[in-house]
C-alpha cells in the first residue's frame, strides 16, 4: 500500500479526482448563474398617473407584491426603487373604481405576477377656497399688563380637501395663548380648521401652514394709595 501511494500511479489518480471535483464545483456554479430566479418582492409602493387635477384619492392600497423572473446576477444589489408598480386613472371620475395594476420590470428581469392584480380606489372631487382667519386668545398677561393690539400678517387662508371633508369646515382660526406675554410679542401658529360644534376638522390642507401675529402689551395703570384711602 504504502508502494502504491508513493507511485507515479497514486499521483495520477489522485490528479484526476481533483479535476473531476474542481469540475463539478465550475459547472454546477456556471449552471447555478444561467439557471433563472424567481424572487418577491414584497411592499412595492404604486404609483398613481393621470389622476385630473381636480380630483383626490380618498381610499386605496398603497402597495403590492411583485414576483419578478431573471438570472441571479439581475437580482444582486437591486433597489426596491428600480421596481416599478402603477395604477392608471385616465378618464376616471368622481366614485369607487375597480383598477387594474400594471408595472415595469427592471433590465434583465420579468414580471411574473403583481398581487393584488386589482384595486378598489374612491376618488372624490377635490375643493379650495379661501377662509377668513379668525383669532381666538386665551390665558392672561403677564401680571400688570394689557393687550391693546395685534397685527396677523394674513387675513385669510386657502382651504382644501376632498368634497367630503371639505363641506364639514366652518372656520379657520388661530388660538393665541396670552400666557405671561408683555411689551411687544410676536407668535407663528398653525391655522385650525373647525366643523359647526367646534371640533377641529382633521385632514384638510391649510396654506400657509404658518401664521404670524404680532401683539403689543401696554401697562396696566394701578390707583394711587390716596384714591384708596379717600374711597
Amino acid at each position: 500500500m504504502r508502494k502504491f501511494l508513493r507511485s507515479n500511479n497514486f499521483a495520477m489518480v489522485l490528479s484526476i479526482l481533483l479535476a473531476i471535483v474542481l469540475w463539478l464545483f465550475v459547472t454546477g456554479d456556471e449552471i447555478t448563474r444561467t439557471t433563472p430566479a424567481i424572487k418577491v418582492w414584497q411592499d412595492v409602493p404604486i404609483r398613481v398617473e393621470n389622476l385630473n387635477q381636480d380630483f383626490v384619492i380618498t381610499d386605496m392600497k398603497t402597495t403590492v407584491d411583485v414576483t419578478l423572473e431573471g438570472l441571479p446576477d439581475a437580482f444582486v444589489d437591486l433597489p426596491i426603487h428600480e421596481l416599478d408598480a402603477f395604477v392608471d386613472l385616465a378618464g376616471k371620475e368622481e366614485g369607487a373604481h375597480l383598477v387594474r395594476v400594471q408595472g415595469s420590470p427592471p433590465r434583465g428581469l420579468s414580471l411574473t405576477l403583481i398581487e393584488p392584480e386589482q384595486l378598489r380606489i374612491v376618488i372624490e372631487a377635490y375643493h379650495s377656497e379661501d377662509f377668513n382667519l379668525e383669532i381666538e386668545f386665551v390665558g392672561e398677561p403677564a401680571p400688570g399688563w394689557e393687550l391693546v393690539s395685534y397685527t396677523a400678517l394674513l387675513d385669510t387662508v386657502l382651504v382644501g380637501a376632498q368634497e367630503s371633508l371639505f363641506e364639514k369646515v366652518d372656520l379657520v382660526k388661530l388660538i393665541i395663548d396670552l400666557n405671561n406675554m408683555s411689551l411687544f410679542e410676536s407668535v407663528e401658529l398653525t391655522p385650525v380648521a373647525y366643523d359647526q360644534e367646534g371640533n377641529p376638522v382633521i385632514g384638510v390642507t391649510i396654506e400657509p401652514n404658518l401664521v404670524t401675529v404680532e401683539l403689543e402689551f401696554k401697562r396696566v395703570d394701578e390707583p394711587e394709595a390716596s384714591d384708596d384711602l379717600n374711597s
